[in-house]
């Protein structure tokens, strides 16, 4: 599309489930744009990606995320970290047991020193400081934490199945206003400024949520990424993205290829990371990788026969991807 890569396609808005204890009525969401969007043609000189490489043996590989340059964090299910260094992988280094254990995994890096790790139906934390695991931090009240976002700052941001929301101010977790309902990805900036998704997309400014939107779309959302306050990218079950300029969504794009009956399961994306705001790469459940650049979509298999599960680049030239065989993909120009 001319201005948008990847967006993960939600089904309807999250219902409300009524007031959260301590937030207020949430902001006014603003409404999306009407401007239609189409896939824009193919570009050259994207980044290449090795081959896969086996990190975690059989075990599956859930999320990946890069603090910088030569800093990125991969887990697998049972909650082991592998680091990347920017030319090499070390670990695995377990995290604490009841902390990160069998199941989905969410890790959010704010800088190569601070990254933040919850499990799916756990109600606890842990943090990364570059070289090995802290002890886990029980987040009272959570209720299977699902997603947690870090900024550059420090700030972060995690949400739990409930719509329970918490954030980290740089030296401690506390409760603020709820989110709406569960959350499959958090993207954000700054401690006023952050994006959730699942079966819609809700902001946060600092104060509280905004009640969840589909924008158009009619499927629920895998992954957001947002470099700025004014663009983020989100990408939907649906293989759809929409764009966000600093005060509206566009419409949905698709960005993969239509079911071929309307028996059959469509490719579905499964994460995006933007490191800025003329590049985002989108990763799918059939080995794939949508690149955007400058306005260009392009689709190509990188990971054959596999599903990839989660990606981060670190910038525009450094790319890392990870699939659910356990192995890994670097993306270079």
């Amino acid at each position: 599309m001319a201005a948008v890569l990847a967006g993960c396609g939600g089904g309807t808005a999250g219902v409300a489930k009524g007031s959260v204890p301590g937030s207020t009525a949430p902001p006014t969401t603003v409404a999306p744009s009407t401007t239609p969007t189409t896939v824009p043609p193919t570009a050259s000189g994207l980044l290449r990606f090795s081959g896969a490489r086996a990190l975690s043996g059989t075990t599956a590989l859930a999320s990946v995320s890069c603090g910088g340059p030569t800093s990125c964090l991969a887990l697998d299910a049972v909650g082991r970290g592998y680091q990347f260094n920017g030319s090499a992988w070390s670990g695995p280094v377990p995290a604490a047991p009841q902390a990160i254990g069998t199941g989905a995994v969410s890790v959010s890096c704010a800088s190569p020193t601070l990254c933040m790790a919850v499990a799916t139906a756990g109600n606890q934390v842990v943090s990364w400081n570059g070289q090995q695991w802290s002890a886990p931090t029980t987040l009272s009240g959570a209720t299977g934490l699902e997603a947690v976002g870090c900024a550059p700052s420090g700030y972060c941001a995690a949400v739990d199945a409930e719509g329970d929301a918490f954030a980290f101010d740089g030296q401690s977790w506390r409760g603020t206003a709820g989110d709406w309902g569960s959350v499959s990805a958090i993207s954000c900036v700054s401690a006023t400024f952050c994006m959730s998704v699942s079966g819609g997309i809700s902001q946060w400014n600092g104060r509280s949520w905004t009640q969840p939107a589909s924008f158009g779309t009619n499927s629920s959302f895998t992954g957001v990424s947002c470099p700025t306050v004014t663009f983020c990218t989100a990408v939907d079950q649906g293989g759809q993205a929409l764009q966000w300029n600093g005060q509206t969504w566009s419409a949905p794009a698709s960005i993969e290829a239509a079911p071929t009956s309307a028996t059959s399961l469509g490719i579905e994306p499964t994460g995006v990371s933007c490191p800025t705001a003329t590049y985002c790469l989108a990763v799918d459940n059939a080995g794939g990788a949508i690149q955007w650049a400058g306005g260009s979509l392009s689709r190509k298999v990188i990971d054959p026969g596999a599903a990839l599960t989660s990606v981060s680049c670190s910038t525009a030239s450094l790319c890392v991807a990870v699939d659910k065989s356990g192995r890994v993909l670097i993306g270079r120009p």
